[in-house]
C-alpha cells in the first residue's frame, strides 16, 4: 500500500469530505435525494472501514453514529416542516 493510504489523517480527511457532501442534501431537488442518500451510502461504506481500519473500531462506531444522524436529520426535518410542526 502507499503511504498515503496507511495515514489516518488521510482517512479523517476524506471522511470529513464525505460529511460535508452529505450536508449539502437538503440542497438536492427532491426527486433525486433518494439517489443521493443511496450514493453517499455506497461511497461511505469504504470510507467508513478505512478509517476503522486504521483508528479502530471506536473512531469506526463515532463515524458511524454521526454517518447515520446527518444521512437521516435532514429528511426527518422535512417531513416535520411538510407536516407544519416546528
Amino acid at each position: 500500500m502507499s503511504e498515503l493510504a496507511n495515514h489516518p489523517g488521510a482517512a479523517a480527511l476524506i471522511a470529513v469530505l464525505w460529511a460535508v457532501l452529505a450536508c449539502l442534501l437538503p440542497l438536492v431537488r427532491p426527486a433525486r435525494q433518494h439517489a443521493a442518500i443511496w450514493g453517499l451510502i455506497v461511497i461511505g461504506v469504504p470510507v467508513l472501514g478505512w478509517l476503522t481500519y486504521l483508528c479502530g473500531p471506536g473512531f469506526g462506531v463515532l463515524f458511524l453514529a454521526l454517518g447515520i444522524s446527518i444521512l437521516v436529520w435532514p429528511p426527518a426535518g422535512a417531513m416535520r416542516r411538510k407536516r407544519g410542526e416546528a
